[in-house]
């Protein structure tokens, strides 16, 4: 099997070769799944990354959020390797930040708390239909996701990066779900 390192170089380059058109176009269809789902339904506080650049554009899932009077929780990077978390009111309050990556001004509101969460959307750069996920490498989000108990994860990228295996370690979390361009697979395994 690839090496992780080897496998998110070659994921970054074909990630960074996306046309912004398509982008935006698949991250629609992604969310269109999503918010047909039972899963959508019976989440009230949603909390979702925030694009960097050639990700899924949240954007659109967190203006529906939020119109439909859904909480929302967004992460923010606070030092090397540890994720705070915020409730977002309006996507105005938000600034880009480190890695291109918008994120909550810091006097914009409250420190959320996790326990009320009803689903995480997850980034990655793959998935697989297991619920492995490979990220970009600096464990962020496997220490969020560890500190959550019961709360329904999901991932979120496009088709080509869901694979069939993915290089996995004990500390990885595995996802319940990948939502993609033309697929909602959740709960996985059924």
């Amino acid at each position: 099997m690839i090496e992780k390192d080897e496998l998110r170089k070659r994921l970054r380059q074909r990630r960074k070769a996306m046309d912004p058109s398509i982008i935006d176009v698949a991250s629609r269809a992604c969310f269109r799944h999503l918010l047909n789902s039972k899963l959508w339904q019976e989440s009230n506080v949603i909390h979702t990354f925030l694009p960097q650049n050639t990700e899924p554009n949240t954007f659109y899932l967190v203006q529906e959020a939020l119109q439909s009077k859904r909480r929302v929780q967004v992460p923010k990077v606070n030092g090397p390797s540890h994720l705070t978390h915020h409730w977002l009111e309006d996507i105005k309050l938000l600034k880009k930040r480190s890695w291109g990556i918008p994120e909550i001004q810091d006097t914009a509101t409250s420190v959320a708390d996790l326990s009320v969460i009803d689903l995480v959307l997850v980034p990655g750069l793959a998935f697989s239909r297991k619920g492995t996920r490979l990220g970009q490498g600096r464990g962020y989000y496997d220490r969020f996701l560890s500190q959550l108990n019961g709360t329904t994860t999901l991932g979120v990228g496009f088709d080509w990066q869901l694979l069939e295996d993915i290089p996995e370690e004990r500390h990885d979390i595995r996802l319940d779900g990948v939502v993609t361009e033309s697929q909602l697979l959740w709960p996985l395994g059924e």
